[in-house]
């Protein structure tokens, strides 16, 4: 008899734990560096703290994650929630990856986040995420080397080129110029457009070929032959590299006792326009094919909430969307307040669909431009056609 009883107490507590077993939300992100500290604290907090609902983290290499979302998620094979940049909501609206979250988030919510943030990642009138980080370019340099950063982009080739010594390895800017995310702030800066009000790709105007007549002039004078991220923050870090253009991601990897300062982009001299880098609204979004979302909206809410973007904004480096963070300390460095201004000079990011088919063909027209010698014009009316192209297979 005592171990018949003993035997159903085993059944009943081993049942009691089943029962009260935690969801687990997968979560897949990009991060690396100081950014990566930051998210691994803020989920070790919500796990700590929530009974129910642990999140499980998944590092992807970013030149692989947005195939793998597109090729996972239909087959149910994804990840519940993803970390990703707002180019992608319409696309991935469309074919079914995400999940609208308006139904989960309330007005009070969405009134902590800075209203761009919020309406980039809205299509079609529906909300595919919660916004995480503003993401845009500035002008980073060297303290050591540079006394004040140049206004114009006048000044910044003369600086740049006074700065350089091939010879000797050392250059006045550095960025990665065949990358147009990189050229945008030229781009725009020059006038140059990437959709039209109709929505399809309207990528040759005079404005983008005199950017890249720009790009081509500031490479031949001050840049590296071949510049890829790990070029610039080496550079950067062996004081070889007196400016660069990078993101809040670059602060990170910056070497610690280096002295730097973060500027806005310069204007444009010949348009008297200000450079105008792409802003893009990084979100926490939640997979069409997860099984248990309102457990991963929990996570949601919570590792977008305050608290949380105060540890990504001083650990992670990173310029949360959350308009509460800038009132702390860290939040009213210079660098923090430099970039929530270029905030406010950048040209927000298309999540149309068609946005997904111009970066390979915009990059391979820059890279004809630097170094094949491709007349500017020509180069677009190629990334045009192969961006029509693209679009047209696609079906959408």
């Amino acid at each position: 008899m005592t171990r018949i009883l003993s035997s159903a107490f085993v059944l009943v507590c081993i049942a009691g734990s089943f029962a009260h077993a935690a969801t687990e939300v997968v979560l897949w992100h990009s991060y690396r560096a100081d950014e990566k500290k930051a998210l691994e604290q803020v989920v070790a907090k919500f796990n700590a703290e929530s009974a129910d609902v642990k999140v499980k983290l998944l590092p992807i290499p970013y030149d692989a994650f947005a195939d793998k979302i597109t090729a996972a998620v239909p087959l149910g094979k994804g990840p519940d929630l993803f970390i990703f940049a707002n180019n992608q909501v319409g696309d991935w609206a469309e074919a079914g990856i995400l999940e609208p979250v308006e139904f989960f988030a309330d007005e009070a919510l969405l009134e902590q986040y800075f209203s761009p943030t919020v309406d980039a990642l809205v299509y079609k009138q529906r909300l595919y995420g919660l916004p995480l980080a503003f993401k845009s370019t500035a002008l980073v340099y060297n303290k050591a080397l540079i006394k004040s950063a140049p206004k114009t982009t006048d000044e910044l080739i003369a600086v740049a080129e006074k700065l350089t010594d091939r010879a000797a390895g050392r250059y006045g800017l550095v960025y990665e110029n065949s990358d147009f995310y990189f050229h945008a702030p030229w781009f725009f800066g020059f006038g140059g457009t990437v959709l039209g009000a109709d929505g399809k790709p309207h990528l040759v105007t005079d404005g983008a070929a005199a950017s890249m007549v720009f790009a081509r002039d500031l490479a031949r004078r001050a840049l590296p032959e071949e510049v890829t991220s790990a070029v610039v923050s080496t550079l950067f870090n062996e004081g070889k590299a007196a400016m660069v253009i990078n993101g809040p991601w670059f602060f990170g990897e910056i070497k610690q006792g280096l002295k730097y300062g973060v500027a806005l982009l310069p204007t444009v001299s010949a348009t008297g326009k200000q450079a105008a880098p792409f802003l893009g609204s990084e979100a926490l979004m939640l997979s069409a094919k997860s099984a248990h979302k309102k457990e991963a909206f929990a996570a949601m809410r919570f590792l977008a909430g305050s608290e949380s973007a105060a540890t990504r904004l001083s650990v992670g480096h990173q310029t949360v969307a959350n308009v509460a963070a800038y009132d702390s300390a860290a939040g009213r460095e210079f660098a923090m307040a430099t970039l929530r201004a270029q905030m406010e000079r950048a040209t927000p990011m298309p999540n149309l669909p068609a946005m997904r088919h111009v970066w390979g063909p915009m990059n391979s027209a820059l890279t004809s431009v630097l170094t094949q010698g491709v007349d500017p014009k020509a180069a677009l009316v190629t990334a045009q056609q192969r961006v029509e192209s693209s679009i047209q297979k696609s079906g959408r």
